[in-house]
């Protein structure tokens, strides 16, 4: 299946494999001023507010330490800059800082102009006389970048109608086309070679950031050879730079040298943590053979030569870590400072800090705070920006089991443990996927039902996400920062179908009720779908009659679609399937169901993107019911405290802004906030130009969804309000189920039989 979400100005062309997707996706720019103004005062809304006043060490003592670190600063920019799309921010033609913004079309994106400003002496001119708006309208062209070139003239780039790229030089009067021949499309494709961006050396040579490679041409259109690069899978990644005779950029996740007069590596050097493990990363030179790397994680430097990369600004301390935020441009300021340019989701929101060098701010903050969870966690490193500048004197860390994509092995968890029963281990704990119900009878975890408490009291939150954690005594050790929920649409009879296990099994249709899965998928997804059924209010099986009953409804499901415990390469590429297995079980079936594959279609929603594809299903099927499963509900980023806390005021102070308005109204497509006031900021929002399309390569299908209507924005709203039953399945569990089911699946065992094997298992487990 391939998935195309068009959102302005990038195309993503990644190939997720292991889910058998392709897909795509386009983004674009947006804010802006002249004075200075302290980042973190009065920048949050005022919905989140120190409860306290300096936070500090439970004892109260503040150990003396070195002293010195960057501080940053708001740079307030130009009024009318608010509402725009960034475009590009560098040092121009008088050696002043210039910044380009657009205005953008509200329907389809494109650039309709564009603005061009000067920062001298701390404040900002606008440019009333810049010649590039008429090459724009002459050519109808949708600007995507705007550089001075290293030999003193500005060269502009974008697509004109067709999607095909233009590359201009501005000259007094007029402009001139390069490279034509370079950008036009292949024969059988709709669009050629649509560079991140472009770089004109001094000699004028043009390099071109293409999607794997730099292409180095001449002048008059001839290429000279390619660089490898890493692939990225989009056209608004450009990390790279020229300067002197050398192109540095990013191969395997090292930083590379090439050498411009041969194309010939001369230098690779290990990256490590300093890229962030997130596509803005921004690189630049230092003038002598250096090279800074901006990211998330902060701003660091390496001599020409050097192995070692020295640290210059922490991120964690300030808004280069915000997830809400996205890092397009750093640049070195004078002898020690340096400026950074953010923007929001979809390009919007333009928000420029500088970092100075302050010798009397502590080069650590006093206090000390640590997060740990076992995956990252886009929420959780928002509410760490944020609490981080709200409380300059506390040092936040956020610490996580493994990198992107790493896997968590028993050890890891059992080491966990043992540190956690020995009073140690971080202050706060991110417990999804940690074993929840053993270190709530160990006393492990603080009670926050107070916490809970003042969150309900204000009216802001969803009371039923929440009170779902209070137990019989009305204690309450965890609480969700996102939720997501499944979604069934079909016809009516099917949709009902979903109602208990046996009716499951039971169904009888023209066509099955879910479309051809992997029988792990099927496990997982109906564990979900029939949770209060199978589960209960805890988190093991309720007892061998469900149990049963369950494999049944998964195996009645599994011989009327053809589903098997692995497909052959034939039988994948016959029925379009595949071997990936989801967590959850969930790989968007509605799909399937808009095809006429099957009576319904399940999905999980974690967002107002999610819903684009089921909406619209039901916009194509008349007749078409679309309901949550019952009252489940599956809650994410699930924060609890240390008992043995070193600073509990501190803990509960960063639950509180976990929690936040400010962090819950940022859409990280990690889940719905369960603040209400939040999503209804979200559903204030109309996302006007995005459109998610997907269909099979081998096949006619196409389905195309813009944003959901504000009507259906609300409908999903009220669905939230109906959910109760917290879904937190044991992952133990879970894989015990699934490999113990394997034999009845394959039809080598009866379903009792499975259901007494696995039930063995689980009495060890639960006994340990």
């Amino acid at each position: 299946m391939k998935i195309t979400y068009r959102k302005n100005m990038a195309w993503v062309l990644a190939a997720v494999l292991a889910a058998g997707f392709l897909g795509g996706c386009q983004k674009s720019p947006d804010q802006g001023g002249g004075e200075m103004a302290s980042a973190g005062q009065g920048e949050t809304g005022g919905a989140y507010e120190n409860r306290g006043q300096t936070l500090q060490d439970k004892d109260g003592d503040k150990a003396p330490g070195a002293m010195g670190r960057y501080e940053e600063t708001k740079v307030v920019l130009p009024q009318e800059a608010e509402g725009q799309s960034f475009i590009q921010l560098e040092y121009g033609i008088n050696g002043n800082i210039e910044l380009f913004t657009a205005d953008r079309d509200q329907a389809t994106g494109d650039v309709r102009e564009v603005f061009r400003y000067e920062y001298g002496d701390g404040e900002w001119e606008r440019d009333e006389t810049w010649t590039g708006n008429d090459v724009l309208r002459e050519g109808e062209i949708d600007l995507n970048y705007v550089t001075l070139g290293m030999d003193g003239r500005y060269y502009m780039g974008g697509t004109d109608q067709d999607y095909v790229y233009h590359l201009f030089r501005l000259e007094e009067g007029g402009s001139e086309e390069l490279l034509s021949e370079a950008f036009k499309p292949e024969e059988g494709r709709d669009y050629g070679l649509l560079p991140a961006k472009f770089e004109i050396l001094e000699n004028e040579n043009i390099l071109i950031y293409g999607y794997s490679e730099g292409f180095l041409y001449e002048p008059d259109g001839r290429l000279l050879f390619t660089m490898t690069k890493d692939f990225s899978g989009s056209t608004d990644d450009a990390r790279g730079f020229c300067e002197g005779s050398e192109f540095v950029t990013v191969l395997d996740d090292r930083l590379v040298r090439y050498d411009l007069r041969d194309g010939k590596v001369t230098e690779t050097i290990e990256l490590g943590e300093v890229t962030g493990g997130r596509l803005g990363l921004e690189l630049s030179g230092d003038g002598a053979g250096g090279v800074y790397c901006a990211s998330e994680t902060g701003l660091s430097h390496i001599n020409k030569g050097g192995t070692l990369w020295e640290i210059l600004i922490d991120g964690s301390l300030n808004h280069m870590g915000m997830r809400s935020l996205y890092l397009k441009k750093f640049l070195p300021g004078g002898a020690d400072d340096y400026y950074g340019v953010f923007v929001s989701e979809g390009g919007r929101g333009i928000q420029m800090f500088r970092y100075e060098y302050n010798p009397e701010l502590a080069s650590v903050p006093p206090t000390g705070l640590t997060v740990y969870a076992l995956r990252d966690h886009s929420t959780v490193r928002q509410a760490v920006s944020l609490f981080q500048s709200l409380h300059p004197e506390v040092k936040v860390e956020f610490r996580t089991a493994v990198e992107e994509n790493g896997t968590v092995t028993e050890e890891m968890i059992q080491g966990l443990n043992t540190e956690l029963l020995g009073g140690k281990g971080a202050d706060v704990l991110i417990l999804d996927g940690l074993p929840v119900k053993s270190y709530i009878e160990k006393g492990i975890l603080m009670d926050l039902s107070d916490v809970v408490e003042e969150l309900e009291s204000s009216g802001e939150m969803f009371d039923n996400l929440l009170e779902g954690f209070r137990r019989e005594d009305g204690t309450i050790y965890q609480i969700p920062a996102r939720a997501a929920f499944p979604l069934v649409l079909g016809r009516e009879e099917a949709v009902k179908a979903y109602d208990s296990l046996g009716s499951i099994a039971e169904y009888q249709g023209e066509k099955p009720l879910i479309a051809r899965d992997l029988y792990e998928n099927l496990l997982r997804k109906i564990g979900y779908l029939c949770y209060e059924e199978l589960f209960g209010e805890g988190e093991n099986i309720k007892n061998r009659e469900v149990l049963v009953a369950y494999l049944k409804a998964v195996k009645a499901i599994g011989e009327s679609n053809g589903s098997k415990t692995a497909f052959s390469q034939e039988e994948m590429e016959k029925y379009r399937v595949s071997n990936y297995t989801s967590p959850t079980g969930f790989v968007r079936d509605s799909v399937e169901y808009d095809m006429g594959n099957c009576d319904s279609g399940t999905d999980l929603l974690d967002g107002y993107w999610s819903v684009c594809i089921p909406a619209e299903v039901r916009n194509r099927q008349p007749g078409t019911v679309m309901e949550p499963a019952g009252k489940v509900y599956l809650p994410s980023t699930m924060a609890g405290i240390n008992q043995s806390a070193a600073n509990e005021e501190t803990a509960r102070e960063f639950i509180r802004c976990l929690l936040s308005y400010d962090v819950q109204k940022e859409e990280l497509y990690d889940g719905f906030p369960v603040s209400r006031k939040a999503l209804e900021a979200w559903a204030d929002k109309d996302m006007e130009g995005y459109s998610i399309g997907t269909g099979f390569p081998d096949s006619d299908y196409h389905l195309t969804a813009e944003w959901p209507a504000e009507n259906v924005r609300q409908e999903i709203n009220a669905m939230l309000e109906t959910l109760t039953v917290p879904a937190v399945a044991d992952e133990t569990v879970m894989t015990m189920v699934v490999e113990g089911s394997r034999d009845f699946l394959d039809g080598n065992e009866t379903a009792d039989q499975a259901a007494d094997k696995i039930l063995r298992k689980l009495a060890i487990y639960l006994a340990e």
